[in-house]
């Protein structure tokens, strides 16, 4: 059985309403440019399942904060798959199918 490896980190995401109010922004180390701005009626969703698309082979912490930045969601999100080392064998887990992929090194 496949298990779980400590070394790939939890991607931690904060969205925040913006200062000018013009929606909210998604925060992260783990998006290239730091962070999105979602002005859309619906922002924080919005940004809530960009964090979850974006963190999809990773576990992740979204943490939703209001005006006052008091925390007032929190989404915990784990990865979709899982790679072990030394054999080469990958578990994809949810609706992926479990797979096995075999070395070239003969």
């Amino acid at each position: 059985m496949c298990q779980r490896s400590n070394t790939i980190p939890t991607h931690v995401y904060e969205v925040r309403p913006r200062k000018d109010h013009r929606g909210v922004d998604l925060i992260s180390d783990a998006l290239p440019f730091g962070r999105l701005w979602y002005g859309e009626p619906n922002a924080a969703s919005n940004a809530v399942d960009h964090a979850k698309f974006r963190s999809r082979s990773h576990d992740a912490v979204i943490r939703v904060y209001d005006k006052a930045g008091n925390m007032i969601e929190t989404h915990e999100h784990a990865g979709e798959f899982t790679i072990v080392d030394g054999f080469g064998a990958v578990q994809f887990v949810g609706e992926m199918a479990e797979i096995e992929v075999v070395s070239a090194n003969m």
